[in-house]
């Protein structure tokens, strides 16, 4: 694999992964249809999974949500082989020090946002 894969570096303002973001942005349904993205330890996302693209690229263009990454972008099989072939940082599985705080599950982002 060559090049790298698209994806943000810091949560944009509206990033449903930020606690301090307002619920309401995208309907119930949308996070539903988003749940393939994300996995969990012994249940990872296989490879060939979606990814959670930031909602402010665009179509085609689109490039990994930098909170989904910190937060369960590691339980997606794609992202770890990524960093294996140095097409992502491994950094972009942990926040960064001066990152707003993050849900710490898809599950309770979806049931807060999704209002």
């Amino acid at each position: 694999m060559t090049g790298s894969l698209p994806h943000k570096r810091y949560p944009c303002n509206e990033c449903p992964w930020r606690r301090d973001t307002p619920p309401g942005k995208f309907p119930a349904e949308r996070y539903e249809a988003l749940r393939s993205t994300a996995g969990e330890a012994g249940h990872e996302r296989p490879l060939g999974s979606p990814i959670f693209a930031c909602h402010k690229t665009d179509e085609g263009k689109e490039q990994a949500c930098a909170g989904w990454l910190a937060t369960v972008g590691i339980e997606h099989i794609g992202m770890r082989l990524a960093v294996v072939t140095n097409r992502l940082p491994g950094s972009v599985f942990q926040p960064g020090d001066d990152w707003p705080e993050l849900f710490d599950t898809y599950d309770e982002m979806a049931e807060t946002q999704g209002v």
